[in-house]
């Protein structure tokens, strides 16, 4: 019996889609719940009253994609071992972020590194760094 490994079989639609609605109903739930909150502040911070497990569980979540998980197997699969390096680079990189940038994020009342080019250089630097940031992502992944 052979079995092919490049299409999904009908479980896996199954699967993908079942979590497509689950995660729907979890946005349709939380948009009917909270759909009075209709400013930015609310939007971007949870207007400023969300303690810090739910903070902690949503910047996890950024940091570690589903494109991180499958990518990490196989950049070992394709360089080695040697990728673990990267490994010991995160905490240094979380700490300096949490120590350094939140807070200083958070008492300028800023939501990203771009207001705060803005703020601390001019709009120019803004726009300059925005522009330079998506040509490297058009660059990295053509």
């Amino acid at each position: 019996m052979s079995v092919q490994l490049n299409k999904f079989h009908y479980a896996d639609y199954i699967v993908f889609v079942a979590m497509l609605i689950f995660s729907a109903f979890i946005g349709l739930i939380f948009g009917w719940l909270n759909r009075k909150k209709q400013s930015t502040n609310d939007f971007l911070l949870g207007g400023g009253d969300l303690k810090v497990f739910p903070v902690g569980i949503s910047i996890l979540a950024s940091f570690t994609s589903a494109i991180s998980i499958l990518g990490f197997s196989a950049e070992m699969y394709r360089y080695g071992t040697i990728y673990w390096m990267i490994t010991f680079s995160y905490p240094l990189t979380q700490g300096l972020t949490a120590l350094v940038f939140i807070p200083l994020f958070h008492g300028l009342k800023i939501t990203s590194a771009y207001q705060y080019l803005e703020l601390r250089f001019h709009k120019y630097v803004r726009t300059t760094a925005s522009v330079i940031f998506s040509l490297q992502m058009l660059i990295i992944f053509e």
